[in-house]
Order: C-alpha cells, then sequence, then structure tokens
C-alpha cells in the first residue's frame, strides 16, 4: 500500500509584516529595561557612602545593566558617574572598576578616544587606580582626561579644574610635591569661579591644600587655607542655610582643622572646633552616623591627651556604640576607636578590659589590614606595653618582636617607628634585668629618633633619659 503525504499549500511570507512584529517586541523589551532600570534607579538615590550594603551593590550593577539598553553612551555615562558616586566614596573598587573598564571601552568605540565622555570615564579609572596603589596607570589616565577636557571643553572649564586637583592629590601621594601645588594652584583660579551649593570643587581643593602643607610641615599655612574654606562656606551657607551638602563640608573641614589644631598643641580652640562639627554633624545626619564616631573619636583622643579620661571614657563608648548599632566592626576605625577606648583602660588601671579590646582591635586589624600592615604592628605596640606593666614579660617580647620586624619590612629600618618600638623593646629589657640588650636598643633608638626629629623633639627626650636613668641604675647596684 502506498500512502500519499498531504501537501499543504506555499507559505507567504510579508516581509513588512515580520518588520512590524520585530520593532514592537524590541520596543516592548527597551520599555521592560526601562521600566526596571527606574525601579533600581530610585533605591540609588541619596545613598550615604559610609553606610552602603551588599544589597545597594547589587542594585548599582543591575540600575547599569538596564541602563546601557536604552540609553545612549553619553546619558550613560553622566548618570553612572553620578550614581557611583556614593560607592566610589566608600572605596568600593570590586564593583565599579569593571563597570568603568566597560565603560571606557563603549565611550572611545562610540564617542571617540577624544569626547568629553571618554575623559569622564578616564577620570574616574583614573581615580581608582589611584586608591589601588597603581599610581603610574593613574597618571596616565588623568593626563589624558586633563588633555581631552582641555581641548573639547576649554582650559577654564570646572571639569579641567576637577581634573587638575586629582592631579594634585595622586602627585603628592606619589611624593612629587612641587608638582601637587601647581596642580592644586592652578585648579583652585578655575574652581573658585564655579563654588556653588551644587559645586564645591574648590572646597575640595582647599583641603586638600591644606593636607599638602600639613604633609610638609607647615601647619600655619595649612590653619589659614581650613579656614579660607570655611570662609567660602559660610557664604554659601547665607545664601541657602539648610543645604546638607554645605553643612556636611562644612563639618568635615571642622573635623579636619580640630585635627590639625589638636596636633599643633592648640587644644582649647581644637576643642571648639570639634563642638562645633558634631553640632553640624548631627544636624545633617542625626544622633546616630559613621562621621559623627569618627568626631567623638577624636575628640575623645584630645581629652585623654589632656588627661580627662573619664570625658575620653564616654566618647569613646558612644562612638563605638554607633558603630555597633550600624554594623560597622569590620571595620578600621572602629578598631581604632577600640585601641584608643583601651588606652584609656590603661590609664584607669583596669587592665584586665584593656586586654579585651586591644585583642579585639589586633583581630579587626590583622581580617582587614592583613597580618604585615603598620596597624597592625601598633597594637602589637600596645598590647606589649600593657603586657610589660602587668609584668608578664615573656608575653610582651614576642609582640614587640613582631611589631618591630612588620615596621622594618614596611616602613624601612630608620623609619621613627621603629626608634620608638626599639625604646619599648628596650624598657622591657630593662624590666627584665637585661641592661646590655637594653643599652644597646636604647642607642639604637636615639640614633634613629635624632636623625628624623632632632635631639630637641619630645621622642627623643624620653629615650635619652630613659637610657641615663638605666645608667643611674645600674651605677646604684654597683655601689651597693
Amino acid at each position: 500500500m502506498i500512502l500519499f503525504f498531504i501537501q499543504e499549500g506555499q507559505i507567504t511570507v510579508n516581509p513588512e509584516k515580520d518588520s512590524e512584529k520585530e520593532e514592537i517586541s524590541a520596543k516592548k523589551g527597551i520599555e521592560n529595561h526601562r521600566v526596571l532600570f527606574e525601579r533600581y534607579e530610585e533605591r540609588l538615590k541619596n545613598l550615604d557612602p559610609e553606610l552602603l550594603t551588599p544589597e545597594d551593590e547589587i542594585v548599582l550593577q543591575e540600575a547599569f545593566k538596564h541602563a546601557k539598553e536604552f540609553l545612549g553612551s553619553e546619558e550613560l555615562i553622566k548618570w553612572f558617574t553620578i550614581a557611583a558616586e556614593p560607592f566610589y566614596r566608600s572605596a568600593n573598587w570590586k564593583i565599579l572598576l569593571p563597570i568603568y573598564e566597560e565603560l571606557l571601552d563603549t565611550a572611545e568605540r562610540e564617542l571617540g578616544p577624544e569626547s568629553s565622555g571618554t575623559a569622564a570615564v578616564l577620570s574616574g579609572l583614573a581615580g581608582i587606580y589611584r586608591y589601588m596603589g597603581k599610581h603610574e596607570d593613574s597618571l596616565k589616565l588623568y593626563l589624558r582626561a586633563l588633555s581631552i577636557r582641555k581641548k573639547v571643553l576649554g582650559s577654564d572649564h570646572h571639569e579641567t579644574g576637577d581634573t587638575l586637583s586629582e592631579l594634585g592629590i595622586l602627585c603628592s601621594v606619589m611624593d612629587r610635591l612641587e608638582e601637587a601645588l601647581s596642580y592644586y594652584t592652578e585648579a583652585l583660579k578655575i574652581q573658585e569661579r564655579f563654588l556653588s551649593p551644587e559645586n564645591l570643587g574648590a572646597i575640595r581643593t582647599l583641603n586638600r591644600t591644606a593636607f599638602y602643607y600639613k604633609l610638609i610641615e607647615k601647619p600655619e599655612k595649612a590653619e589659614e587655607l581650613f579656614f579660607r574654606s570655611l570662609e567660602l562656606l559660610g557664604r554659601l551657607a547665607e545664601k541657602e542655610p539648610e543645604n546638607g551638602k554645605v553643612l556636611a563640608y562644612t563639618a568635615g573641614t571642622l573635623n579636619n582643622l580640630g585635627v590639625l589644631l589638636s596636633e599643633t598643641g592648640k587644644l582649647e580652640r581644637a576643642e571648639e572646633i570639634y563642638g562645633q562639627a558634631l553640632k553640624l554633624q548631627e544636624k545633617v545626619y542625626g544622633k546616630e552616623h559613621p562621621q559623627i564616631a569618627q568626631t567623638l573619636n577624636n575628640l575623645a583622643l584630645l581629652y585623654f591627651q589632656t588627661t580627662r579620661y573619664e570625658k575620653a571614657l564616654i566618647l569613646y563608648t558612644r562612638s563605638l556604640e554607633i558603630m555597633e548599632k550600624l554594623g560597622k566592626t569590620e571595620h578600621t576605625g572602629f578598631a581604632t576607636t577600640l585601641n584608643n577606648l583601651a588606652g584609656v583602660y590603661v590609664q584607669k588601671g583596669r587592665n584586665e578590659r584593656a586586654l579585651e579590646l586591644y585583642t579585639r582591635a589586633l583581630e579587626i586589624r590583622e581580617r582587614i589590614l592583613g597580618l604585615d600592615n603598620p596597624e597592625v604592628a601598633k597594637t602589637l605596640n600596645n598590647l606589649g606595653e600593657l603586657y610589660r606593666i602587668m609584668g608578664k614579660h615573656k608575653k610582651a617580647l614576642p609582640l614587640y618582636t613582631r611589631a618591630l620586624k612588620i615596621y622594618e619590612s614596611t616602613l624601612g629600618p630608620s623609619h621613627p617607628d621603629v626608634g620608638t618600638t626599639l625604646n619599648n623593646l628596650a624598657g622591657l629589657h630593662e624590666s627584665m634585668g637585661e641592661y646590655e640588650t637594653a643599652i644597646d636598643l636604647y642607642e639604637k633608638a636615639l640614633d634613629i629618633i635624632e636623625k628624623e626629629y632632632g635631639p630637641e623633639h619630645p621622642y627623643f627626650k624620653i629615650t635619652r633619659n630613659n637610657l641615663l636613668g638605666l645608667y643611674e641604675k645600674m651605677e646604684r647596684s654597683w655601689r651597693s
């Protein structure tokens, strides 16, 4: 039996109809991306860099994924530069780096290597490299961005000024100090003309230049620049008294000025300035915020230096409580406050509580910074000193020894921190009755400290007095 397959009629194709369907489908797809983008974008508004969560990171990634499906390259770059700012300020490079690298490829391909959009991405990527320690790569990108902005926007454009300021801070980090000052000076001339509550580039540059003068040990000039910054912020505040951005920058500048005044011995003025900073921070952020915790820590340190231990204890404790409530316990600032609070307990004779806090600070610093970081060495030093006070010399010795090795390997054998650690280690050997070893260590410490600070510095005088005291002790023991 032969069966026949039934043949159906020929299928006709309407090219115009299929094209219309594809267009409708594409429009629906774009609209879906737009809707999802808007949902994610809403969640990115008003993010605080100090309080970002893993969920915020996912939201940024998802928003970018949908944005690139319907935004043009220039719009995409402008949007992302703004949206990424809180993540940038919180040093969230793991999230930002791959996106900026993708954006650079897109900008160069679609806008051209000499476009304004490409310059914006180059500048963002350069900042990430700077924070990651890739200074030479960062410099190349910043210089390229500067060249483009001067060519496309002009030498007097505010974005050109911003790039010059970024170059200034990079050169400062690279110890190219004359270049840094030159970039800051050029940047400020441009940025001051554009100063407004929305554009505070001049304030950032003034603060950075103040830190530059602090670095080269010209505190009077640094103080002058901080006050100039506050004067400009005051003028802006007169026009918009409740502008949160202006208030936040004012509080930050006051905090920086307080640190400078405290370090230069102007403690009463520093205390007043810290109080002003706290008042503004509470107005902007409320009673509980990492910025407030930081200023509390700074003011507590001032109280510690002036032997007002009870006040220091209250402020350090409040600072820790804020950070714990906000879930910021895996943070170097939290470890610093633990370390400082432990020092207060040492002064109050509560050694066991101090031991608990130093141990916790050490564990956090080792987890976050690694085993061979100078900050880890600081806590090791403090722990060693506490054990020495408690008479537990065998526990103190390996801690001092480890701290010394970290400082020598990371900072170099002639760094002042090596000298102070040698002084402490000498004190331990003196307590153990090992006088010859102690003398040798005191002499090494003196040599390092004198070369760095000179014979009139307090550290030199302390170490010299320690050595002279040991000689007197040895002489008395010989007489008896």
